[in-house]
């Protein structure tokens, strides 16, 4: 992936601007303003495959986690302002592992690599987020390898 994405996102803005859809041109424009200071940051013209996506997938988990705290905090009109600015840039991720996609590579880890117990934790979950390219949601991951080397 070169400059794909952001040629792609850069493309979507200014369709969302000239459709009159505001919320979408914001969300469009600072992910693109994440990914170019990501870019500036490492030192690059344009920061591309892995690192994109990690662009991407950061700010989701900020807005996820700003949508937690102003449900908790009785905001529930923020909380899916939120919710609808991490629908449109996971357009953009690819597909996200299903819980059994996570299960499944979790077994094969603890398979091949014969892991029992807590303190096998460590290697499992690394094992099986490098398996699933980074498609998992970390907590999922965490949560199954637990289950699986519990029983």
């Amino acid at each position: 992936m070169s400059d794909d994405l952001l040629k792609r996102i850069q493309a979507d803005s200014v369709a969302a601007l000239k459709a009159g859809d505001k919320d979408r041109v914001g969300v469009l424009r600072m992910v693109a303003s994440d990914l170019k200071k990501a870019a500036i940051d490492q030192g690059v013209d344009v920061v591309t495959g892995e690192a994109a996506l990690a662009v991407l997938r950061r700010a989701v988990k900020t807005r996820a986690d700003a949508a937690d705290q102003y449900a908790t905090a009785g905001r529930p009109e923020l909380a899916e302002k939120e919710k609808a600015e991490i629908r449109v840039i996971e357009a953009y991720l690819p597909r996200a592992a299903t819980e059994d996609d996570v299960r499944a590579a979790a077994k094969a880890v603890i398979a091949e690599k014969g892991l029992a117990g807590p303190k096998a934790m460590g290697i499992a979950m690394k094992e099986t987020l490098a398996r699933l390219g980074g498609t998992a949601d970390g907590k999922v991951v965490s949560r199954v390898v637990g289950e699986l080397l519990k029983g």
